[in-house]
């Protein structure tokens, strides 16, 4: 490969800047909102579907998934921006998530409105092996809500890099088997689920945990998906982005589709909730791209709790997360941790 220089002088003057994303897809929460994440996801929990429900519990009505404020903001846009190229003056189009760590400070629920601002911190040119010449953006991202209180932020690393380059050297996702000669791809078309023309998802309905319920080294049950086709990747994208799996679902340097990473904080997410029941709160989900989850194949979700204690009155439990391709490699690792109620607390 032969070497570049990188040019960040146009990207750089950004570094530190506090930059409202351009107009978001939605501001206003609503529970049709809601719901259409959930069915995305898909996460068919109760806690986001059924108000009767969700009044019975902790939150005392619907609140939203944890990963559901991408359908506000998403850093993406932050490493499309303009002013990284090489020495010949290109523009570094290629652009692919790294690792997201996520923090949540309290439920979004129908009626607020959302805040998304970002903040690029860093950029830094880098070596890599699959990528060639490279920059690691890393940016910030805060979600507020219509008092000014901060409900969530976003810290996440971003590769840039010459996707036409990185293409012909093919070097991409090479742990999947190769598709048979003539084979454009592994998906299989699906018909739409068109509202009013199908049943209605079941909606589950978890049940209470409380942080005496939780052993020291305790599995996770796991989160099978798939295996996933391009209709779950653009049901996601219509969600988030507003557009389908058409506009943004496969790029030249992937052989084949592919689900974006930050699908994986919506799995992780499902899963610790439908484990931790409906009177938890995720509060940290930290996860970073190992390998791509091409279609065609399932994804298994996976945690073990590493810890529980109690902070200034806070019954908090952290576990390792990953998420296993039905290859047998792993695509993603992390950690995450949940709140949950006290029994001892509740009952007196």
């Amino acid at each position: 490969m032969n070497e570049t220089t990188l040019d960040l002088s146009g990207y750089t003057a950004l570094v530190g800047k506090d930059l409202p994303q351009p107009e978001q897809f939605n501001y206003g929460v609503t529970r049709d909102v809601i719901r259409h994440f959930a069915y995305s996801i898909p996460d068919c929990n109760a806690l986001y579907l059924d108000d009767k429900y969700a009044a019975t519990t902790r939150w005392r009505g619907t609140i939203a998934p944890p990963g559901y404020l991408y359908a506000h903001g998403s850093p993406a846009w932050l490493g499309k921006m303009p002013g990284i190229r090489d020495s010949g003056g290109e523009e570094l189009s290629g652009s692919d998530n790294a690792t997201e760590a996520w923090e949540f400070f309290q439920p979004v629920r129908p009626g607020d409105t959302i805040l998304s601002h970002a903040k690029i911190t860093g950029a830094e040119p880098k070596k890599s092996r699959k990528l060639g010449d490279a920059v690691l953006v890393n940016s910030e991202m805060r979600f507020t809500n219509q008092r000014e209180e901060i409900v969530a932020r976003l810290n996440s690393y971003t590769f840039r890099f010459d996707a036409r380059r990185v293409a012909n050297a093919g070097k991409i996702a090479q742990i999947y088997p190769p598709m048979a000669p003539g084979q454009f791809t592994r998906n299989i078309a699906t018909p739409p689920a068109l509202p009013g023309m199908s049943p209605t998802p079941a909606r589950r309905y978890d049940a209470p945990r409380y942080f005496e319920d939780i052993v020291d080294g305790e599995e996770v049950l796991p989160w099978e998906l798939g295996p996933l086709m391009a209709f779950d990747i653009g049901r996601f994208d219509a969600v988030t982005l507003g557009m389908g799996f058409d506009e943004i679902g496969r790029t030249e340097h992937v052989p084949d589709a592919y689900a974006p990473g930050v699908m994986r904080i919506q799995w992780f997410g499902a899963m610790l909730t439908r484990w931790a029941g409906p009177n938890s709160f995720v509060t940290k989900i930290a996860q970073r791209n190992e390998e791509w989850v091409l279609v065609g194949f399932k994804a298994i979700c996976s945690g073990r709790v590493i810890r529980k204690f109690v902070d200034e009155g806070r019954h908090l439990v952290d576990l390792e997360i990953a998420c296993h391709s039905e290859l047998g490699f792993r695509t993603n690792s992390g950690t995450a941790q949940v709140e949950f109620e006290s029994f001892e607390g509740r009952r007196t």
